[in-house]
């Protein structure tokens, strides 16, 4: 893998901080059964903090390990396990983590590991103007390969033969559920709950609304509840021990949701051979250039990742089985996934996609944006009742600053939501049904180039399509209206 120099941005989002020099330290880990849980502490300078993440579909871990073809690979799955949660660390100082005694880590993950990081926290770094130089960051363990195992391995491996859907509750799950309905495809339901944007029980509650009320049949709910003391530090304690970086309680959600390798347990206990996301088109595009390098805030949702991650999952477990990672949305862009969950308002009502405070806070980037999609399909009486506002999130002057990253082609929102072009074609469709504010008006394109931008972003690319999903997608999009070339 070639080795990567970084320099400082001309112009970065905030001025180069001094980056504290010490190793960002996972002092222990503990396995637990009942059900399998991973806890582990770290070490980042004077702070310590702890982290879990608990499988609760699976009873042990055991009938993780046996499913192994190889024993040693009981260690190495563990070792990735915490190696891709706590990379999140970095994001308060340091260069190189450091595993715990017992835990080997190898060249070829260590290496998976440094290319996943630097894409994923490419905005982190973009925006800090951080800079590594020769192999840095590193991921270290103290431990050789293989010096000792976990009980498990040698059985013959089960045979993947059913699908694992995400639900992450938003418009984008609701498309996704709609869609593998429609396909016939046997899938179980996953659902995390996270240290943000709301108590577990919120979380599970309104993913549960969202998945009884649109499923067409049963189906089994894998659920994972991830703990982190993190969130509960104010900021004078991390202003006290020396960080500066900014963005970084972002960039620790972004961890979270990120985890791919956090799947694979799941995947080898329930035999899974496809995990689908709810992804859209947009999230293979990147936001700025830095330094030829392209930043994308939403890698971690990009085909890339996802083939980085089917490929890992075969050299950690030694299984040949997993068809990999895949998305229900890959060729459809924002306008033609709400064009398609418009026919169902019933449905999108039970929606959420706040990261911040759940069901939506009123002033993030993922609220307006979708508070400004759900006017140009549904009408703003629609959209007030969606995000439970009595005013025009429009009017508000809190969100102005919001709605200018929004669409502002010379400023980045850093969410998850697409390319001003894309909002702007909603500014354009919302103006049509008579919503008229003054910060549509002065974003608003030209009627050719809404035009030709509405048309771009409700085509379909078929040949992103995955091909178990072709005609449910097929008969979504025409009974939705989507403009289209079918094949």
């Amino acid at each position: 893998m070639a080795e990567e120099h970084y320099s400082s941005p001309s112009a970065p989002g905030s001025p180069l901080t001094a980056r504290p020099e010490f190793d960002v330290v996972v002092r222990e880990f503990v396995l637990d059964d009942g059900p399998a849980s991973l806890h582990y502490r770290v070490d980042v300078g004077d702070l310590t903090f702890s982290s879990s993440i608990s499988y609760m579909s699976i009873p042990g871990w055991s009938d993780v390990f046996t499913v192994l073809p190889v024993g040693k690979n009981a260690l190495r799955l563990v070792s990735a396990l915490i190696a891709w949660d706590a990379m999140r660390f970095l994001a308060l100082g340091g260069e190189r983590l450091v595993l715990p005694p017992g835990l080997p880590c190898d060249a070829t993950v260590s290496a998976i590991w440094r290319r996943c990081f630097l894409s994923q926290f490419g905005e982190w770094r973009y925006r800090n103007g951080i800079r590594y130089h020769g192999r840095m960051p590193e991921l270290l363990s103290p431990t050789p390969p293989w010096a000792e195992e976990l009980p498990g391995g040698g059985a013959t491996p089960r045979t993947g033969s059913r699908a694992l859907l995400a639900n992450g509750g938003g418009k984008d799950s609701l498309a996704g559920m709609l869609i593998l309905n429609g396909s016939g495809i046997d899938h179980d339901v996953y659902e995390g709950y996270l240290p943000v944007g709301g108590d577990h029980e919120l979380q599970r509650r309104l993913l549960d609304d969202l998945r009884t009320s649109a499923a067409t049949h049963h189906t089994n709910v894998v659920r994972v509840y991830v703990h982190d003391d993190f969130y509960r530090r104010p900021a004078s304690v991390f202003a006290d021990a020396g960080v500066k970086v900014d963005h970084y309680l972002t960039d620790f959600a972004v961890g979270h949701t990120a985890n791919y390798v956090g799947y694979m347990p799941i995947i080898l206990h329930g035999g899974y051979d496809r995990v689908w996301f709810n992804i859209e088109r947009s999230a293979d595009d990147s936001h700025v250039t830095w330094h030829g390098e392209q930043i994308s805030h939403q890698w971690c949702k990009s085909k890339e990742y996802q083939a980085i991650s089917a490929h890992l999952f075969s050299e950690l477990t030694g299984c040949n089985w997993f068809k990999g990672f895949d998305s229900t949305l890959r060729g459809l862009y924002d306008h033609a996934i709400y064009r398609l969950v418009a026919t169902r308002p019933d449905l999108l009502q039970r929606t959420h996609s706040c990261n911040y405070g759940k069901p939506w806070c009123g002033h993030c980037p993922k609220c307006c944006f979708c508070y400004l999609m759900t006017s140009a399909f549904l009408g703003e009486d629609y959209a007030r009742r969606l995000l439970g506002v009595r005013e025009s999130l429009l009017a508000d002057p809190r969100n102005l600053p919001v709605w200018a990253s929004l669409m502002d082609s010379s400023q980045v929102a850093w969410e998850c939501v697409p390319s001003h072009q894309e909002v702007v074609t909603a500014v354009d469709q919302c103006l049509a049904r008579g919503i008229d504010y003054p910060v549509l008006r002065r974003y608003a394109p030209d009627p050719a180039t809404a035009a030709r931008l509405r048309a771009r972003f409700v085509d379909v690319d078929w040949e992103r399509v995955p091909a178990p999903i072709t005609a449910a997608v097929r008969d979504l999009t025409r009974n939705s209206g989507v403009l289209s070339q079918v094949r």
